[in-house]
């Protein structure tokens, strides 16, 4: 299989996550995600800065994401100025099970590297 085939396999699984329309959706849930599993939840600011996109494209994104039940906003207990991020447990377990597919393709496709050349056989 070459390689751009199996990128498009794997993008295909990427399209079966309910709710993700597009990689920006996948890149803020993900970053969400880490800081999650982390320990320590992302703050919205935070989010700003990874610079995912322009502050108003990460907010209409976020949005919908929140809106579709995917992402919780919470405010922090130390400020409650600040707007704490949290996937929401159903979508948790919607990206693992999805991980759970790529990780499976991926080892169902991988194919043995070929052997380099050994430079003593080259003529000169």
């Amino acid at each position: 299989m070459t390689t751009f085939k199996k990128f498009k396999e794997i993008k295909s699984i990427l399209d079966e996550i309910p709710g993700i329309r597009t990689y920006k959706d996948f890149d803020i849930l993900i970053e969400i995600g880490y800081h999650q599993e982390e320990g320590y939840p992302l703050t919205l600011k935070q989010l700003m800065l990874l610079k995912i996109a322009s502050q108003a494209t990460v907010r209409r994104y976020l949005s919908h994401l929140v809106r579709d039940g995917m992402v919780e906003k919470f405010e922090s207990v130390n400020d409650q100025r600040s707007v704490m991020l949290r996937l929401s447990a159903s979508t948790v377990r919607t990206l693992s099970d999805h991980l759970s597919k790529i990780m499976r393709h991926l080892v169902n496709h991988t194919v043995a590297s070929p052997k380099p050349r050994s430079s003593r056989n080259k003529k000169t």
